[in-house]
């Protein structure tokens, strides 16, 4: 709770450029928004390993940047090489917080996107070329994802 407090007053005092006049409204916004945030969002026992954290953020960055190539050499290739569809992959990881984060995350790379997320923890994601090894890199990440919040392997 203290941590979320320190986070929302230290956004307020970023916002309000650091004057302190401004904890007049900042403190009672900030214990506020701390109520409202633990409403909405429980405390988790989520122990992140800064090392597997670094990790993933690494791995995700240079994900980015070759998925990033890859689209934008398919966009302007003269033929346009695209073979459009949909895959379907299996994820360990239980609906919740986790899940949601770990889409958000395979949102963001080029090339795919999840559009569907089933009860039986199949996600379906639309792809720009099918023949890639999607389905593997979903695996993988879903797996790194995993170590760095403190779990096993898809836990």
């Amino acid at each position: 709770m203290l941590i979320r407090f320190t986070i929302f007053l230290a956004l307020w005092l970023l916002l309000d450029e650091g004057k302190l006049a401004g904890l007049v409204i900042g403190l009672p916004a900030a214990a506020l928004t701390t109520w409202i945030s633990l409403r909405l969002l429980s405390p988790s026992r989520v122990r992140l390993r800064p090392m597997a954290v670094l990790s993933l953020s690494w791995h995700f960055v240079w994900s980015s940047v070759v998925a990033g190539v890859d689209v934008a050499w398919r966009a302007f290739h003269p033929q346009l090489p695209l073979r459009t569809g949909f895959v379907t992959c299996e994820c360990k990881i239980p609906a919740g917080t986790r899940r949601d984060f770990f889409l958000s995350m395979s949102s963001l790379m080029p090339g795919s996107l999840p559009v569907e997320e089933g009860v039986d923890g199949r996600i379906v994601l639309h792809c720009l070329d099918t023949t890639q090894p999607l389905i593997a890199q979903m695996a993988d990440n879903e797996a790194r994802l995993a170590r760095a919040l403190g779990g096993r392997d898809g836990a």
